[in-house]
């Protein structure tokens, strides 16, 4: 067993896994804040320049003042030059994208994927985590702005369509973005038709076209029944305790979404194995 072998599988493997999802999730605040068109900036903003600031008093923001987690904790979520708050959200991406980092740890190089061969295990890593990362940043935009943006999609479909032939069939993945974007489509025709407003936008079948280029047609079909189920159950809680009109409010779907190509980014074989058996 080589040495990367070694520490890539090894419980040190899982925590430098966690550590860097916490650094990435560190950037991918960056480009959630800094993507989105806005009336100054029609395009979105760089993610490279300017460097880390305070919105309120444009200080830079110091290296150890950038630690993911730990600098926000010390600084109980304040600038250090003008006491201006940060989200807390900010830690909540760095987090939420530190654990999947973990997550996909365990199911590539970790005990979840022990039976690979170590090649495939390490690529598996390295392309579930850009996923789950893409995931996140589709997320929270999405989330503010009930947008998703070509900029993120387009690259990404592209991306993980050549990493899926590392994965499966070549064809796979190319099925599965005309199904993710076909259907999504055909669903905000029939109901544009029905009710004379938009249901499912074009940005939602931008993000099953990215799930469908890894996952296929089966990631797509599982990624949009499941998020359809989490988005109603959770959509009416949210609506009925803000007391607003379920049929003319609108909610982002992207989140739920994202959330149920996940799930199937790490139960595929299981649930590959029980349609075997039925």
């Amino acid at each position: 067993m080589s040495e990367l072998q070694q520490l890539a599988t090894s419980p040190a493997g899982g925590v430098l896994a966690v550590v860097l999802g916490l650094l990435w999730g560190s950037f991918a605040n960056v480009c959630i804040y800094r993507w989105p068109p806005t009336d100054e900036f029609p395009t979105g903003r760089s993610v490279v320049k300017p460097g880390s600031h305070c919105f309120a008093c444009q200080a830079a923001i110091r290296w150890y003042d950038n630690i993911p987690l730990l600098s926000y904790v010390l600084l109980r979520g304040k600038c250090r030059a003008c006491k201006a708050e940060f989200s807390p959200r900010y830690l909540l991406v760095e987090a939420l994208t530190g654990a999947l980092f973990g997550i996909t740890w365990w199911f590539t190089l970790g005990t979840g994927g022990m039976y690979a061969a170590f090649d495939l295990r390490l690529s598996r890593f390295v392309i579930y985590a850009a996923f789950v990362w893409v995931m996140v940043v589709i997320t929270f935009i999405d989330a503010d702005h009930k947008l998703i943006l070509n900029k993120v999609t387009i690259p990404s479909i592209i991306g993980f369509y050549g990493a899926s032939l590392v994965l499966r069939a070549w064809w796979e993945g190319l099925v599965g973005i005309v199904v993710g974007y076909g259907v999504p489509w055909l669903i905000g025709e029939i109901y544009y038709r029905v009710r004379k407003r938009e249901g499912l936008g074009l940005g939602d079948g931008m993000l099953l076209a990215v799930i469908g280029a890894l996952l296929g047609w089966k990631g797509v079909v599982v990624s949009l029944f499941g998020g359809s189920m989490l988005g109603a159950i959770i959509g009416i809680l949210v609506l009925v305790r803000a007391k607003k009109d379920l049929m003319q409010s609108e909610l982002p779907f992207g989140p739920f979404l994202a959330a149920g190509a996940v799930f199937y980014l790490f139960a595929e074989p299981l649930i590959d194995q029980y349609f075997r058996l039925l």
